[in-house]
């Protein structure tokens, strides 16, 4: 009887801390993101989100409709819990030995979000399951269905569907303004509002749009008719994301912070908030990087440069450092809230690395191999070099250094172009690389997470440290949810001997001073330029390392329509942007590598052991004769360095 009684006493407490129908609902608790020394990042809660309270009369049909055929299409036919629901739940759990599905009504989400416990126990469940029912007898349907539709968050800092609907479509628009089309497009971002932002993944959202009005017609919301209309509406185009209420410290790391928050616990880790999130920012470099992006696109907006983007991490832990998705967050001419970092585009001869670190892993080549820089024919494939000249015989180290694009797919060719993506996709490339040799070159996209944790294996002498963005999270009560000591976390791997990863840096180590980057201390670099010919130069990126910090930085133009061309190169942008930020890092942040065990110092020239040969490689004049099908581009010769 006690133990009913205090059952009792706890699902009292709990419903008389809920808000009643028709006043302000009480928001989430505080999830707070803090960098690596305890600043605040960002907070979520009362005094950084967006709230406008409605009653349901307040909110037409359309809105209301759009969300149960989201959520919960049996809402007004089923108890506070759908059995049907529940029993797939527990299938789903059962097959993956893990509680994975929800199951949930919007009774029971209401109660996950007031509750603020995003464990997915069996015992969580049944106490939401009682405070459910609890809640059905103290609340009619609309009310709760009020309630829900005033509490859940949609992204972007908004709680409600009132406030969803001025943040997505604009501070003079009313829900009952919303067409069935943009009601459909609000209620699919329910189920993962950060993974789902159309700011960054429209796709998904407007998959979940189509999904939604599918539902609505199952509902008997829509006629079939009324859906197809509705489907062929433009939404994207009516889209605003008015967030200038939300003041922010490194928003798109906060955006992919919450994006893994819900990748952990689901949405409601958002939605229920009481997190304390520790991660591994460092406010100080970060501030360096967004003065470095800001001044860096202003230096080259002459070239028609008007965004970039930068992103650090520690070689040694894959602790991200610093984290600038855009060169201006607010700015919807560039599409700021758009993440760059996270975003396909081609690396140009960045890539080229990978090339020759598979080449001399496997003993294909060796820095003094003789490569041939004149017109050639790889099956009908004719790579072009940015000067449209041929440099004739050069070594590998000289190829490289020079960022010579045929003798770079001459490699590619030997060593097999499969076994050069294989090897990137080891080290930390996850997109799509295409099979053919334009991808030695940079012709297949990448995204700058995934090519600075290609560069990280270089940074670390050949060992792989997943890069790491969050160290612990705690709950509301300081129950610690997740801990990661940075270094140590799973998925590590020796992809290179130290010494394979060596002789790339070694040639590396002089691109600052053969391309004049005017870093103040010792880096590895390669840059890359994508695009040229018809087409126009669309990437500039540059990409530097040392045992301290590897970073990527990027120039381009994101206008509206798809871009513009740009008139500038990857070596800009490292000139530019890039040495403004290394050359603001720590004093002490100028370490170098030890020469390891397992070479050999030949002629000049280091070898692995037992790959140490003599080669002949004379030098030939430039020639004039033009090549064919450029895919990606380097800057033009001066006098005697070539121009950034």
């Amino acid at each position: 009887m006690v133990g009913l009684l205090g059952a009792d006493a706890y699902i009292n407490a709990q419903l008389d801390g809920l808000p009643a129908p028709g006043s302000a609902p009480v928001l989430a608790r505080s999830t707070v993101i803090y960098d690596r020394n305890g600043r605040v990042l960002a907070e979520r809660n009362d005094q950084g989100s967006y709230h406008v309270v409605l009653r349901l009369d307040q909110m037409g049909t359309v809105a209301p409709a759009a969300t149960l055929a989201a959520e919960d299409r049996d809402f007004y036919r089923h108890g506070a819990l759908d059995g049907f629901g529940i029993m797939r739940a527990l299938a789903v759990d059962a097959v993956n030995q893990q509680p994975l599905q929800g199951g949930s009504t919007i009774t029971q989400q209401l109660v996950k979000i007031e509750t603020g416990q995003p464990e997915k126990t069996f015992s969580r469940k049944l106490r939401e399951a009682l405070l459910a029912n609890a809640m059905e007898r103290r609340y009619s349907k609309d009310q709760i269905l009020e309630l829900y539709l005033n509490r859940v968050y949609y992204g972007h800092g908004a709680y409600g569907i009132g406030a969803a609907t001025k943040t997505y479509f604009g501070a003079d628009r009313q829900v009952t303004d919303l067409t069935p089309a943009q009601a459909a497009f609000l209620a699919g971002l329910l189920t993962a509002p950060s993974t789902n932002d159309p700011q960054a993944h429209y796709d998904l959202a407007r998959a979940r749009e189509l999904d939604v009005l599918g539902g609505m017609v199952a509902t008997g919301a829509l006629t079939q008719a009324q859906a197809d209309a509705a489907a062929a509406e433009d939404v994207q185009a009516a889209l605003r994301f008015d967030r200038s209420y939300a003041q922010t410290v490194a928003p798109h790391f906060v955006d992919y912070v919450l994006s893994r928050l819900e990748s952990m616990f689901g949405a409601a880790a958002v939605q229920q908030g009481g997190f304390a999130v520790r991660t591994t920012l460092d406010s100080d470099l970060q501030a360096k990087a967004e003065t470095a992006v800001r001044d860096g696109v202003a230096r080259l907006s002459g070239s028609g440069v008007n965004n970039g983007m930068l992103l650090a991490a520690r070689p040694s832990t894959g602790e991200v450092l610093a984290w600038v998705g855009s060169a201006d967050y607010a700015n919807q001419e560039i599409g700021g809230q758009f993440d760059v970092v996270l975003s396909p585009r081609q690396p140009g001869s960045s890539f080229k690395p990978y090339v020759f670190e598979a080449a001399l892993k496997d003993h294909t080549i060796t820095l003094a191999s003789c490569l041939q820089d004149r017109a050639t024919s790889f099956d009908g494939y004719r790579p072009q070099d940015f000067d449209n000249r041929y440099m004739g015989p050069l070594t590998a180290r000289q190829s490289l250094l020079l960022s010579r694009n045929i003798p770079a797919v001459q490699v590619a060719s030997a060593e097999g172009i499969g076994k050069v993506i294989d090897l990137a996709a080891t080290m930390g490339i996850r997109g799509d690389l295409q099979p053919n040799l334009s991808t030695a070159i940079g012709g297949s996209e990448v995204t700058m997470f995934d090519h600075l944790q290609g560069y990280q294996v270089f940074a670390n002498q050949g060992r792989k440290v997943p890069l790491m963005s969050i160290t612990s999270i705690t709950d509301g009560t300081g129950a610690v949810l997740f801990q990661a000591d940075p270094g140590k976390q799973e998925g590590q791997q020796q992809v290179l001997a130290s010494e394979e990863a060596y002789l790339v840096t070694d040639v590396l180590k002089g691109y600052q001073s053969e391309w004049n980057l005017g870093w103040q201390r010792q880096m590895a670099g390669k840059s890359g330029t994508s695009g040229g010919g018809a087409t126009g130069i669309r990437d500039a990126w540059m990409m530097a390392y040392n045992p301290d910090v590897v970073v990527g930085a990027w120039a381009g133009n994101t206008a509206a329509g798809g871009g513009k061309p740009i008139n500038t190169y990857g070596v800009n942008t490292g000139q530019s942007m890039l040495a403004s930020f290394i050359n603001g890092l720590p004093a002490d942040w100028n370490h170098w590598y030890p020469q390891p065990s397992g070479l050999v110092s030949s002629r000049g020239e280091l070898f692995l052991s037992g790959t140490e040969r003599t080669t002949a490689c004379g030098r030939e004049q430039p020639s004039d004769q033009p090549g064919d099908n450029a895919n990606t581009s380097e800057p033009p010769k001066t006098k005697k360095r070539r121009r950034d």
